[in-house]
């Protein structure tokens, strides 16, 4: 089975470790380099969109978690999910929520992550802990996340 490829693997990439992969139309528009292009040319590529339902599991467990992926990086998984394929990254953020979800997936030029990370939603204005995109403390919309 074809294997879901993230951007990083076709900018930072040299010699693909596949011949087909799967990917979402996202990722076409994300690669702007000449070298990336040429990467992404060099392999047969299905472009897809995911489904519904595994796009609001991935959310849901991003929210969960906190999670600082994009919603580039969520479409992915989605797409991981509904082809019951492994996800290529580098991104860290987009592996561990990959590993929340007890999803395969496998690093392309460094290390996978070692262990599961989750965030809490912190003021950057008073230090407390927040829920939504503004402070119930103070008000401030300035939120940052940082690990549990």
């Amino acid at each position: 089975m074809a294997p879901v490829v993230d951007t990083n693997v076709f900018v930072r990439g040299r010699n693909q470790p596949f011949n087909n992969a799967l990917t979402i139309p996202e990722v076409m528009e994300e690669i702007k380099s000449e070298k990336g292009k040429q990467n992404f040319n060099s392999v047969s590529i299905n472009v897809k969109e995911p489904s519904e339902k595994s796009l609001e599991e991935v959310q849901h467990k991003s929210c969960d978690i906190n999670s600082p992926t994009s919603e580039v990086d969520e479409k992915l998984l989605a797409l991981a999910i509904d082809e019951k394929t492994v996800l290529i990254t580098d991104d860290k953020a987009l592996q561990n929520l990959a590993s929340h979800l007890d999803l395969e997936f496998q690093s392309y030029m460094t290390d996978e992550i070692e262990q599961q990370r989750e965030w809490k939603k912190v003021c950057e204005n008073c230090g407390g802990l927040v829920d939504d995109e503004k402070c119930g403390k103070c008000g401030s919309t300035t939120i940052c996340r940082k690990p549990s």
